[in-house]
């Protein structure tokens, strides 16, 4: 788990007090309808932000990200909505349901730069439970009157976005410029880079077992005939990245992930810097399921 991952699990914890908390004192002047109302938002949302988190994070293991993403947002769900009544409680748990089963399948499917953005637009819309709470238990001539009935619900969304992006900017900084140093510690390579060849067609690999040296650049070139995109993905490989293709997954330690589109052709040249035997497969929905499987064996 990342920084920024770990970051969006703290805020849905703050948001999720946060909201029972006024929940709690202003319940008195919600109607039954609108208390559903809030309770289904909130569970969605956040199934919707922890499902696609956890999908990326556990990409290839789709039943666990799902058991994560639909427990996080029945928690959230379930919570907001105890806090009116039990109806709304019951509508809460439902949506968080749906939410993190829909998140987790989504994570499954997309790139980490595509899920990150997402994950920040549901969390932005969690956050927005807090304008419901007080916009929805004000009466209008209230809201008329009062100009902070509005102000105030809109600067802490602004504040808690504001927060949000910039900690994923920091993230983002910080693994940059991990990268770069790694990379400048690594540029004395000359050995003779070894260059493995895998072409994906018809849900195999070929060749599916590879042999490789430790401490020695290696070239990862993937060639896709087939009509639909495909991957390969590597977990626990420690290993430096030298030079890569621009379609890459953000960098996750010990994550090593190329993808191809149809009928195109992606490579990386990299270092493994520990022996071991190592499974690779393609994370695409499916295709691990279907023999996209192998093995990779670094003496």
């Amino acid at each position: 788990m990342s920084d920024f991952h770990l970051y969006v699990l703290i805020v849905i914890v703050g948001i999720t007090l946060i909201t029972m908390f006024l929940a709690l004192r202003r319940k008195k002047h919600f109607t039954l309808m609108s208390g559903m109302i809030v309770s289904m938002f909130f569970g969605m949302s956040v199934g919707l932000t922890a499902g696609i988190m956890f999908g990326t994070i556990y990409q290839g293991n789709l039943f666990i990200s799902t058991i994560l993403g639909m427990s996080s947002g029945i928690l959230a769900g379930s919570l907001c909505g105890g806090s009116f009544n039990f109806i709304s409680s019951i509508e809460g748990t439902l949506a968080g349901l749906m939410g993190g089963m829909m998140g987790a399948m989504l994570g499954e499917m997309i790139t980490f730069e595509e899920a990150n953005m997402f994950i920040k637009i549901f969390l932005l819309m969690s956050c927005c439970t807090i304008y419901l709470l007080i916009i929805l238990s004000t009466s209008l001539k209230e809201r008329i009157n009062k100009i902070s009935a509005f102000i105030k619900p809109i600067s802490v969304t602004l504040f808690i976005g504001c927060v949000l992006f910039l900690g994923d900017f920091l993230n983002i900084e910080k693994e940059g410029s991990k990268f770069s140093s790694s990379n400048s510690g690594n540029q004395v390579f000359n050995k003779e880079t070894q260059k493995i060849v895998i072409e994906t067609s018809e849900m195999n690999y070929s060749p599916n077992e590879i042999n490789v040296e430790k401490n020695k650049p290696v070239t990862f070139q993937l060639i896709n005939v087939d009509q639909i995109e495909h991957d390969i993905e590597i977990r626990n490989l420690s290993f430096t990245t030298i030079t890569e293709d621009t379609h890459h997954h953000k960098r996750i330690e010990n994550l090593f992930h190329l993808h191809v589109g149809p009928q195109k052709t992606s490579e990386t040249t990299f270092v493994i810097n520990e022996s071991g035997t190592y499974e690779f497969y393609c994370t695409i929905p499916g295709h691990k399921e279907s023999g996209m499987i192998g093995q990779l064996v670094v003496h």
